[in-house]
């Protein structure tokens, strides 16, 4: 999980357009996360493990609260530099958003020539999922989920926003969603040529085109 979220870390914030693909890539993770936040206060499930660590009760109140969000903001949610604190919040994987949030933001916006390094990432997330699961940290259907929400939130996002820079946006069914009116909005400066390596061409296109289309996939190398 580390070695995924640095790695996407670094090709956002070294990329020639970080600032547009730091924008996409958070409105994505809050899209997700949002979404979690609802299934955590609708579910509450009991921990896979009786060896899971739970904070103990205590009775509620602001500071408490704000304490606790304080720890996990500054952790990232990341486990391993805090104490758990909460164990009914297992739907939706906040572990399974990140891990794909984090190779999709590589997959898409690293180099051509690191492409092949998107494969054993993509290996490697499976195996950080299986190995949750080995680990009892979550359920089967709390990856399933966090699988489906996080992937389905970031290609829904960069397909609009790539009809968007083909002025195809008002006749994509996919702008039907409620938040596709962000996407004029953080889209409206961004150039268009970052979208080239998601644009699909039929088998009849002229292998000339084929060599432009290559040459710019990538908005840097």
């Amino acid at each position: 999980m580390m070695i995924l979220l640095i790695s996407a870390l670094l090709v956002m914030f070294t990329h020639q357009h970080r600032w547009i693909v730091i924008r996409r890539v958070f409105f994505c993770i809050a899209m997700a996360y949002s979404f979690r936040a609802l299934c955590v206060t609708i579910f509450q499930v009991p921990v896979p493990s009786i060896n899971t660590y739970c904070a103990p009760k205590s009775n509620s109140s602001l500071e408490l609260v704000a304490g606790r969000v304080v720890k996990m903001f500054w952790s990232a949610g990341i486990e391993q530099l805090r104490p758990r604190e909460l164990c009914g919040d297992l739907i939706v994987s906040g572990h399974t958003l990140t891990i794909f949030t984090a190779f999709l933001v590589f997959k898409t916006y690293a180099p051509q020539r690191l492409q092949p390094l998107s494969h054993i990432y993509h290996v490697l997330a499976f195996t950080a999922l299986f190995s949750i699961l080995l680990a009892r940290k979550h359920y089967m259907i709390d990856i399933v989920l966090g699988y489906t929400v996080s992937t389905r939130i970031f290609m829904e996002y960069h397909a609009l926003a790539a009809s968007y820079h083909n002025r195809t946006f008002e006749t994509n069914p996919l702008a039907w969603s409620f938040w596709s009116f962000f996407i004029p909005i953080f889209e409206c400066d961004a150039p268009a040529n970052m979208h080239n390596h998601l644009l699909l061409y039929n088998r009849s296109t002229s292998s000339k085109n084929v060599s432009t289309l290559k040459k710019s996939r990538r908005s840097f190398e």
